[in-house]
């Protein structure tokens, strides 16, 4: 059983843990309603003394909102510990089946390149030994000398033979080939097809850089502005 102590309010929390049994203190539930029925008759805030009132009621709800928090963490802490053990152990014991697989899978893989390799050479063979064929034929029946009939004859044994050799060449069973990709310059793959690639903008410098501007006395709207950025400020609201 876990509990804790609002320093707030002094009462028992909240949230307790007991094995994988997890429950809400009733006491927490009955706070929690009580917090909510006394912030739902803040409707609005035109004075200063109102946003004390209304600061007040924001701390309790925010104590109440750290209080779990940390007690979240306290039962998790231990399950999490565990389940670091569980993957590390599981991780370890793999380690030497997960590199002979993935060795294995090379070698079936270097051959299975091969093999097509080989595959598109007879292809190619193939069809150079349909089109001798095609064209033997028309000579044959163009001229209807003995000469260009027996080289007709030897086209046609020599496409059957190319393409029995296609036909032996086969991919190994289990291997197929799928496409791939490596990229060689993100930003040329940008520039030719943008729904290719994802774009995030990065908070943290952005906000360091505006308020490096403003700490100068520099025009931090216009100068974000050439950047693209909507530059302004909104209130921070505190909660203690």
């Amino acid at each position: 059983m876990i509990t804790k102590t609002n320093q707030l309010d002094a009462m028992p929390i909240i949230l307790s843990g007991d094995g994988y049994s997890l429950t809400i203190d009733p006491n927490a539930h009955d706070r929690k309603q009580e917090m909510l029925a006394l912030s739902s008759d803040i409707t609005k805030v035109t004075t200063n003394d109102e946003s004390g009132d209304a600061r007040v009621h924001l701390a309790r709800l925010s104590a109440m909102r750290i209080e779990v928090d940390k007690c979240r963490k306290e039962i998790k802490e231990p399950v999490l510990r565990v389940g670091k053990l569980i993957d590390q152990a599981a991780k370890d014991f793999l380690s030497e089946i997960e590199i002979e697989e993935g060795r294995i899978k090379g070698l079936i893989g270097d051959h299975a390149t091969e093999v097509a390799r080989l595959k598109a050479i007879a292809e190619a063979e193939e069809r150079k030994a349909f089109e001798f064929a095609r064209a033997a034929r028309e000579a044959a029946q163009e001229t209807g000398r003995i000469a260009d009939v027996l080289a007709h004859r030897e086209a046609v044994a020599a496409k059957l033979a190319a393409s029995d050799e296609v036909a032996s060449t086969n991919i190994a069973q289990g291997v197929r080939f799928a496409w791939d990709f490596e990229v060689e310059d993100i930003s040329d793959v940008y520039k030719a097809e943008p729904m290719f690639v994802s774009l995030e903008i990065k908070r943290t410098p952005v906000l360091l850089w505006l308020k490096e501007m403003a700490a100068a006395d520099e025009d931090v709207v216009g100068r974000a502005a050439l950047l693209g950025i909507f530059a302004f400020k909104k209130p921070v609201v505190s909660s203690r």
